[in-house]
């Protein structure tokens, strides 16, 4: 039964795209919706005027979501990594930005879950329970791919940070950076840093044509001091990050199909204006055009059930807790790679066919419909899937399992 106090474009979500299984799910988001709809009701004026969304992530932080796998323990949510994957598509079609600013901070999430409980853990386990969020910084340009130019040395008795990094992704709206860099005999390392150190500057000049509001921008760190003086060593994350923060873009691509399909909706729906040669005079009652919106629709199911399929197959990796990349962390990465071959053209296609439901005025900045295909294509962009692709073939020809961590750098 649908539920009360819906809006008729909730319910009709709900029964396209809502859950029929999972369904503690539906529960854990109860107390989200509301806010979530608002953050969509905003996107639009928020893209179109391009207002960062500080607001937003606060109340996030202020109602729980960004606290979504925290154990209960520590005042967070304590909800599955499947279902987490759910509510970044439902936050996704709120506002796609909104969804990438948080990918690192919930990536931190999962790194510490993986983690054996420790004092480490434990610390900030207490800081995450609390609404506090954690942006990157770890991607840097024209360096090499094994060693990173951001160096850690210690000063004065105390480790310090200097360097500059990009596609630093959330970190402008969040409480601390995780930042990746090499020390001066060229360890690899990992550490935290506070977000108000004043030796951190963090510069909006993200000038990519979609996800323009994610801050992904440059950070600069001059003797900026490492959070409790704790350096991490080597390769520190979990097994299955890999899989998991590329699902993290389906589930953002899911989401921006789902509200791509939303607007088109709503556009159709009160658009008086037709075609003498059309089949009816309204365009909410012509078939051709109904079609194409059913199109759309029909995108936004497969990309949200591909990404649900997945995340089924690395719940079971998180519940293997395999110690390595054994075989249930490869499943889930080749589950991935998969969907990444089918969702990316299957929602690029989507989100510029819907402009034929309107005709000219579909294209005004205004209305904003363009966002949609320039966001998927931006994520799409990030980590191309055509290699993910030829190992899936690799995969199925050879037997080759897929390769360890991916860097990228010159050479």
């Amino acid at each position: 039964m649908l539920k009360q106090n819906r809006s008729p474009e909730q319910d009709r979500s709900a029964t396209l795209w809502g859950e029929t299984t999972h369904r503690g799910y539906e529960t854990a988001i109860d107390g989200h919706t509301a806010l979530l709809e608002r953050i969509r009701q905003q996107s639009l004026k928020a893209e179109v005027e391009r207002i960062l969304p500080f607001e937003a992530l606060r109340a996030l932080k202020d109602n729980g979501f960004t606290a979504f796998r925290v154990p209960t323990r520590f005042g967070g949510l304590g909800r599955s990594i499947s279902e987490l994957f759910t509510a970044v598509i439902d936050l996704a079609t709120a506002d796609s930005n909104v969804a990438q600013a948080l990918r690192a901070h919930f990536g931190f999430s999962e790194h510490l879950l993986y983690e054996k409980p420790s004092p480490y853990t434990e610390l900030w386990f207490e800081r995450l329970g609390k609404g506090q969020t954690a942006g990157a910084a770890a991607a840097e340009k024209g360096t090499e791919r094994e060693r990173f130019a951001t160096t850690l040395s210690n000063k004065d008795g105390r480790w310090v940070i200097n360097g500059t990094k990009y596609f630093t992704t959330g970190s402008l709206y969040a409480d601390w950076l995780t930042v990746t860099g090499s020390t001066e005999d060229g360890q690899t390392v990992k550490c935290l840093a506070s977000r108000t150190d004043a030796g951190l500057d963090i510069v909006d000049d993200w000038d990519g044509v979609g996800q323009r509001l994610t801050a992904s921008g440059t950070a600069h760190f001059r003797d900026v001091l490492v959070q409790d003086d704790i350096l991490r060593y080597g390769n520190t994350e979990f097994p299955y990050s890999q899989a998991f923060f590329q699902l993290y873009h389906l589930a953002t691509v899911a989401g921006i199909t789902q509200a791509a399909a939303l607007d088109i909706a709503a556009a159709v729906k009160n658009r008086k204006r037709g075609f003498s040669h059309a089949n009816h005079d309204l365009p909410a009652h012509d078939p051709q055009i109904l079609e194409i919106v059913g199109h759309v629709g029909a995108a936004a199911h497969a990309a949200r059930s591909i990404v649900r399929h997945a995340a089924d197959a690395l719940q079971t990796a998180v519940e293997s807790r395999e110690t390595e990349r054994g075989p249930h962390t490869v499943k889930a990465e080749l589950e991935v790679w998969q969907a990444q071959e089918i969702i990316f053209p299957l929602t690029l296609n989507a989100t510029s066919l819907l402009f034929d439901a309107l005709g000219g005025t579909a294209t005004v900045r205004s209305a904003g419909l363009d966002r949609y295909w320039r966001n998927i294509r931006t994520i799409g962009c990030h980590n191309p899937r055509v290699y993910r692709t030829r190992v899936v073939g690799d995969y199925l020809v050879n037997g080759e399992l897929p390769p360890g961590q991916w860097r990228v750098g010159t050479v």
